[in-house]
């Protein structure tokens, strides 16, 4: 019993927002020097516009995270259960470009009402380059592309095009997060692209070498277009559809 409670002591610690209570004759240098903070973070996360303190007044402490490799912006808002939005502002990033050995500031539970969406994390990566074989976070190829972004909200999908297109259920009306597919080579798919409601979809358009908005209905693309998709998998295992697909 010891260990279950203890156990679970620390599952709700690693979620609860670390704070520190205000004693008398504290102040925000005192502060930030006795919780290992930098002075500015500790304001800007306490949007303080005042260097008075009240005794009993609650600070948000935020936290220092290294980067590691396979660590990103969407990974590190849904582990410290904040948004990639107030990452950002914290830490003053123009980007969502992160370097290993870099120290970000996260302040736990700081999450926005609104839930980051797979076309805001998706339009986020407009102008990235493409690569054949790349799966991110600096180059991806198309069904690199549409994995690496689902996977930044905890979505798993598979490598290629053409198993994302058997895994998943079929739509005839895409909706704005919903995969399209196509047929470049008229035998088997080979491209897909994430939609974004009213015409538009976006992918790593191999032949402009970046990631790109594009409208669904161009001639090009209804010529080869195949269909839609939801991100509902259905089954793991391709059924009989070719898989020469990783563009």
């Amino acid at each position: 019993m010891k260990w279950l409670t203890l156990g679970v002591f620390l599952c709700f610690s690693l979620i609860w927002a670390k704070t520190y209570t205000v004693r008398p004759g504290d102040t925000l240098w005192s502060v930030s020097q006795e919780q290992g903070v930098d002075l500015t973070i500790l304001i800007l996360a306490n949007n303080l516009n005042t260097t008075s303190l009240q005794p009993n007044q609650n600070l948000l402490i935020p936290e220092a995270h290294v980067i590691v490799k396979g660590d990103t912006l969407w990974g590190l808002a849904r582990a410290f259960d904040t948004s990639v939005e107030e990452i950002k502002r914290l830490n003053n990033l123009l980007s969502n470009n992160l370097r290993i050995g870099q120290v970000l500031w996260i302040t736990r539970g700081q999450k926005e009402k609104r839930k980051t969406n797979v076309t805001t994390v998706a339009r986020s990566f407009l102008g990235y380059p493409y690569r054949y074989g790349g799966t991110g976070p600096d180059s991806f190829d198309c069904s690199g592309y549409v994995k690496f972004v689902f996977q930044q909200l905890g979505i798993a999908l598979p490598r290629t095009a053409a198993a994302q297109w058997s895994a998943l259920s079929p739509t005839e009306n895409p909706h704005s997060g919903d995969l399209v597919f196509f047929s470049f080579s008229g035998e088997y798919i080979d491209h897909v692209g994430i939609y974004l409601g009213n015409d538009f979809f976006i992918h790593a358009n191999s032949h402009k070498k970046a990631v790109t908005v594009e409208k669904l209905s161009a001639p090009w693309y209804q010529r080869v277009y195949r269909g839609a998709r939801k991100v509902q998998p259905r089954s793991t295992t391709t059924t009989g559809q070719t898989t020469r697909s990783n563009q």
